[in-house]
């Protein structure tokens, strides 16, 4: 009885805390002042090898997560803010390390109880997260849905039966190549050129649309130009090095950048779909936008594990589903490919819609080609 209620005040402890706690967001940690929080467990915050920062040595303010990476912080943050759906501004001020906001104080204390609770009754392991009661809200919730026992009286049917999968990965590859136009016409595609425009959301301010302009070439060479009112800048990646340009000059791209903007200049990737991914297999049949999709688990040449998601009757490739991985949980990354349309003897999708909380961009293309001349230079780097 006694370790009953104690179990009872425990949960109730953990709803109370919760739902008075939201945390940042990812790109919020821009500045060397911002204060970073996160949940996690003892097991997760260790020490890094002597040649890493850690948190309080880079960031100011640092109460709770002294010892953790300060590599690791910004995934810890997208994490946070996938979980309990909000932006940096919910817990934070600029100055990022202030401690204005009362959410914030209140992370702190949820932060000690939670790693309390996974040190004390799952071994250190990570069981209880910010996703655990939050499930992308602000608040919690401590009741149970009104109609409840309504639903478990409608629920007593016989569960739908999924249909058998026949098909192979291997078949449904063939089927996705023949879709955008068979082998010869990827072979033939060097270069393309997309305009069009970008809308992105981050959760905190509000979706900006501006002009965008996309270049890629074999060889793994790809430059990004956005320009509009507000905004102008440029991405771009030369085979071997990346590099951005906008309001602060010119420079090169971290290394955790790069990964990202080596893995968007890949040609290839979604053409020679076969190199992309050496393993695959069929995992499931799902709805995906009211359509039937044959979910396939590939492994990709850098060892990534993903879901690459085909449309049953079309074919075509509709999405890729990938969990971004950060040092206090998963989040979901999810990229979706629309409005396929024959250009030059291949379909390619004109509208891509990529989301990790809190952050996502759609771009909707209204001119795409491929094959026409792209001068190399326009790769490297400006001088200035």
């Amino acid at each position: 009885m006694r370790k009953t209620l104690t179990d009872c005040r425990l949960k109730a402890v953990l709803r109370n805390l919760l739902a008075a706690v939201v945390l940042p967001a990812l790109f919020c940690l821009s500045a060397l002042e911002r204060e970073t929080t996160a949940l996690g467990s003892a097991a997760v915050h260790q020490v890094p090898p002597s040649e890493a920062k850690t948190s309080e040595q880079v960031y100011k303010n640092i109460q709770v997560l002294m010892g953790l990476p300060a590599s690791e912080l910004d995934g810890v943050m997208e994490f946070m803010s996938a979980a309990l759906g909000v932006g940096c501004t919910h817990c934070h001020t600029n100055s990022w390390d202030s401690d204005a906001k009362s959410a914030k104080l209140g992370t702190r204390r949820m932060i000690l109880m939670t790693r309390a609770i996974n040190k004390e009754n799952f071994s250190d392991n990570p069981a209880i997260t910010c996703y655990t009661c939050h499930h992308g809200q602000p608040r919690t919730v401590p009741l149970p849905p009104l109609d409840l026992a309504v639903s478990e009286w409608t629920s007593q049917e016989a569960p739908e039966t999924k249909p058998a999968i026949t098909d192979s990965a291997d078949a449904i590859i063939e089927r996705y190549i023949r879709a955008i136009g068979g082998v010869a016409a990827i072979e033939k595609i060097k270069t393309k050129v997309l305009r069009g425009t970008e809308t992105t959301n981050n959760r905190m301010t509000a979706a900006m649309t501006t002009p965008i302009e996309i270049y890629q070439s074999i060889g793994n060479k790809l430059l990004m130009v956005r320009s509009g009112t507000g905004r102008s800048d440029s991405h771009g990646f030369d085979g071997s090095r990346g590099w951005t340009k906008d309001s602060r000059g010119v420079r090169d791209i971290d290394a955790k950048e790069q990964a990202g903007i080596r893995r968007e200049a890949d040609f290839y990737r979604y053409l020679k779909i076969k190199e992309t991914y050496p393993q695959m297999r069929v995992l499931s049949k799902e709805r995906v936008g009211g359509r039937d999709a044959y979910v396939v688990g590939a492994t990709s040449r850098d060892d990534s594990r993903e879901r690459l998601y085909f449309d049953a009757e079309t074919g075509l490739l509709i999405r890729r589903y990938v969990t971004y991985r950060t040092a206090f949980g998963g989040i979901p990354e999810v990229t979706d490919f629309n409005d396929y349309r024959e250009v030059d003897g291949i379909k390619l999708p004109f509208t891509i819609r990529w989301s990790r909380p809190p952050f996502s961009f759609e771009r909707k293309f209204s001119k795409v080609a491929v094959n026409v001349t792209v001068d190399d230079s326009r790769f490297k780097p400006p001088t200035r």
